[in-house]
């Protein structure tokens, strides 16, 4: 497993953005080359080429900075949908299907088209023993990646998480490093406008809450749903309005000096009238 860190700001669109076309199989998709674990500024995220090594797919699995949650990615080079859209899907570490909150979405200035499947850290504890895992969307790509060695590779998922916690300050006020926390108004920022048009067409109702990363200008720097409203396409597009128009006070130490930090939003609820 190789370990590379990235340029401060550097995203999952980047890292995954040569990837070519593959299809859908049912067989089981081997590796092209060893896992690489990126330590970015706002992500712990590893990936890995599989299928054919002139028309790869990317699996990538993305940690949470509180590491309650993992994301794993299917990433490939075609046209996705430009609006988050919610679909059925299922992670199986070979115990059973476990039902996850799953986005598709595109890439657009890239066409890269993403399918984005989120379980609990305990349902991801499954995949220290499996020897493969399959990811089912409800449509393609329904995909087995072949898995080794995986107990090494969520020990240095933790490992980059628990470096991510520290660098954002995220026990800042117990250990004494932010003195004054950030402060912002999120639900100001929100208009009618913002319904995601599939949620709206299946009446969907939810409120959420979200897991912030600010940095010393007061901007939002990453943005992580910590509370599910049960609806993925709500809680995508409040992501999006977040990271998009929220602007912040950044926290600051005892000296003053503006400093890195986290923020929980107040509940942000979306309802229909």
């Amino acid at each position: 497993m190789a370990v590379r860190r990235v340029p401060a700001g550097a995203l999952i669109a980047s890292a995954l953005g040569t990837i070519a076309h593959s299809p859908a199989t049912a067989e089981t998709l081997s590796p092209l080359k060893p896992w690489v674990l990126d330590y970015a500024d706002t992500q712990c995220v590893a990936q890995r080429q599989y299928g054919d090594a002139a028309d790869p797919l990317t699996l990538a699995i993305l940690s949470a900075p509180n590491g309650e949650t993992y994301e794993l990615i299917i990433a490939r080079k075609h046209s996705g949908p430009g609006f988050a859209q919610e679909l059925p899907g299922t992670v199986d570490f070979g115990h059973g299907p476990i039902k996850a909150w799953l986005l598709h979405y595109g890439a657009m200035t890239d066409k890269i088209e993403f399918y984005t499947f989120r379980i609990s850290a305990s349902d991801m504890a499954q995949a220290r023993t499996a020897s493969a895992v399959t990811l089912r969307s409800g449509v393609r790509p329904n995909v087995t990646f072949s898995l080794a060695n995986m107990t090494n590779l969520l020990k240095g998922l933790e490992a980059c998480t628990a470096d991510l916690k520290t660098y954002w300050n995220m026990n800042g006020k117990e250990v004494g490093t932010i003195a004054v926390p950030s402060r912002g108004d999120v639900r100001r920022i929100f208009s009618d406008l913002d319904y995601p048009s599939e949620a709206m067409d299946r009446r969907q109702e939810g409120t959420a809450q979200f897991l912030l990363l600010i940095d010393q200008q007061g901007k939002v720097a990453g943005c992580h749903v910590l509370k599910a409203s049960g609806s993925p396409a709500l809680d995508g597009r409040g992501c999006q309005v977040i990271r998009e128009r929220a602007k912040f006070k950044p926290a600051r130490d005892k000296a003053g000096k503006p400093v890195r930090s986290t923020y929980i939003t107040p509940p942000v609820t979306w309802r229909m009238y």
